[in-house]
Order: structure tokens, then C-alpha cells, then sequence
């Protein structure tokens, strides 16, 4: 019986990238909130800003993955041609957008006296721009000839992984900025977020088995190409879950000192556990990105 195995490792750059900039995007923006709102001492703002490279190095290597995509970057052209008319030309030209006023502001932070001002605008510029990315990312796969992609799952589930990677690999940023709000409420906020898009991510995966792997064409049916949907979701749940639990341990643990702050070795041991469970989290996501990409099947006897 024949599976979906190959079509999706023969698209792994894609499902990278899937995997990567949207967690990135969201993260960025919300490593930016605080610089938003303007209520932070110098110090804590230029730790942060020094630690957004963190996302937008993520967001990044998606972004690069996708490039080997084109084959020839000289293809590259040709994308940026069909802006406006292309789902896949919109994604792309999203995220270079993202990334352009993402770098520009990271760059303008080593500026000597960096005009706060400016760098709002350059914030809320690239959270708007990762919102646009992520949505025209969460759209492009929309193909009426691919029935197990045309359906609200596809830009869903994109959108709930973004939810999901982003709140974790912000506290990876912030952690390494050594910044956290009074009480930790802004890491708990980000806890709260991430498991409220993990019981998002699961209601949207059991609909997705439920309604779309019975679809089926001439040759075979999505059920077929993803045989073990069931143990992949319990995969992803096993992994995201691991993920925020040892981010709850962390954040709790890094909050408890007489003196409300943690020490520089204990906040050296929360990066390390922030980054372990910021890297189980986005494995989880790859899992389903992988199963995505495997469920490719068209209207005829291609798939």
C-alpha cells in the first residue's frame, strides 16, 4: 500500500518552513509587546532587543529552507512576479517583508543612541507584517485540486502551530534577555496561551482525521497516504506537552527567590530548559507538518 512518506520528505524544506517562520513570526511579536507598550527601564530594553535575533534567526531558516525550494534561486524572480495574483507568491513576499522590518529594527538597536519612537514604529510594523506572513502562509495551500488541502484545517491548523511554537520560543528570547514581568505574569501568560493552542491544535487534528481522511480519488484515499494519523497527533500531543510542562518547571522555579529575581546561574539553567522545550514543542509541530504534507492528494489520479 502505497503511503504519502515520499511526497512529504521530498518536501521537507517546505514543511520546515511551515514549522519555523510562523512559530518565529508570533514569537518576534511577542518578544516586541513589551517594547510597544514603552514600559521598560534601557537595560531591559536593549537586552531584548539583542535577544530578538532569536525568532527572527528561526523565522530565518525557515525562510531559507523554503528558498532551496526554487531549485534555481534565480526562480526567485518569478515569485516576486506574481505577487498579488500567486498564493505562493504572497507567502513568500510576506515573509521578506517580515523579516525586513524584523532585521531592521534589530539592526538599528546597535545604533548608539537608538530613537525609541522609531523603534515602536519598526515593532508594531513587523508585528502587523508577521500577522500578514503567517496568514498568507496559513492560505497558501488552498489548491481546489488538492481536496485534503482545500478545507479550514489547512489555514487552522497553520495558524494554532503558530499560537502554539511561538509563546515557548518567546520565552526562550525573554529568558535570554534575563527580562520577566512582576510576579512572571508575562511567561505564565505565555504558558496559558501555548495550552490553550495545544487544545486548539488537538480539536482541529481530530476534526482534520475525522472529516478529511475519508476523502478519496481514483487511486487511493487520504487515509491511505497517512495510515498511523492517529499515532502521529498522540506523537505531537506527547511532544507539545513535554514542551510547556518543562517551560512550567522552569518558569516557576526561576520565580521563587527572596528577592524576586533569579540569580544569573539559576536564569543560565532556564534558557538551557526554555530551549529544550521550545525544541520539543516545534518537533511536535514538524510531526504534523510532516502528516500535512503527506496527506497531499488531488482530484485526479495523481497524488
Amino acid at each position: 500500500m502505497s503511503t504519502g512518506f515520499a511526497t512529504a520528505f521530498s518536501e521537507i524544506t517546505l514543511v520546515l518552513f511551515t514549522t519555523l517562520a510562523p512559530s518565529g513570526a508570533v514569537a518576534y511579536a511577542l518578544m516586541s509587546f513589551p517594547i510597544i507598550c514603552g514600559r521598560l527601564s534601557d537595560d531591559a530594553h536593549r537586552r531584548i532587543d539583542k535577544a530578538l535575533c532569536i525568532p527572527l534567526i528561526v523565522s530565518l531558516v525557515g525562510l531559507v529552507a523554503s528558498a532551496t525550494h526554487l531549485g534555481n534561486p534565480a526562480n526567485a524572480l518569478y515569485v516576486f512576479m506574481g505577487v498579488g495574483r500567486s498564493p505562493l507568491s504572497n507567502e513568500v513576499f510576506s515573509a521578506v517583508i517580515f523579516l525586513a522590518f524584523s532585521g531592521v529594527y534589530w539592526l538599528y538597536s546597535f545604533a548608539v543612541k537608538p530613537r525609541r519612537l522609531l523603534q515602536r514604529l519598526l515593532a508594531v510594523g513587523a508585528c502587523v507584517s508577521a500577522i500578514a506572513c503567517i496568514t498568507a502562509i496559513a492560505f497558501a495551500y488552498s489548491a481546489d485540486t488538492i481536496i485534503t488541502w482545500n478545507t479550514p484545517f489547512s489555514p487552522l491548523s497553520l495558524w494554532v502551530n503558530a499560537l502554539l511554537g511561538g509563546p515557548v520560543l518567546a520565552i526562550v528570547g525573554l529568558r535570554a534577555a534575563r527580562w520577566k514581568s512582576r510576579g512572571n505574569r508575562f511567561g505564565r501568560l505565555m504558558l496559558v496561551l501555548a495550552v490553550v493552542a495545544l487544545t486548539a491544535c488537538l480539536v482541529v487534528y481530530a476534526l482534520q482525521g475525522a472529516i478529511v481522511l475519508p476523502a478519496e480519488n481514483a487511486v487511493s484515499s487520504a487515509g491511505d497516504l497517512v495510515p498511523h494519523y492517529a499515532l502521529l497527533v498522540c506523537m505531537f500531543a506527547v511532544f507539545a506537552a513535554a514542551g510547556i510542562a518543562v517551560d512550567a518547571l522552569s518558569l516557576f522555579r526561576t520565580s521563587v527567590s527572596r528577592e524576586g529575581k533569579a540569580s544569573p546561574d539559576e536564569m543560565t539553567i532556564s534558557v538551557v530548559r526554555a530551549s529544550v522545550a521550545a525544541l520539543l514543542v516545534l518537533a511536535g509541530i514538524f510531526v504534523m507538518r510532516f502528516s500535512f504534507y503527506m496527506m497531499h492528494m488531488t482530484v485526479g489520479i495523481s497524488f
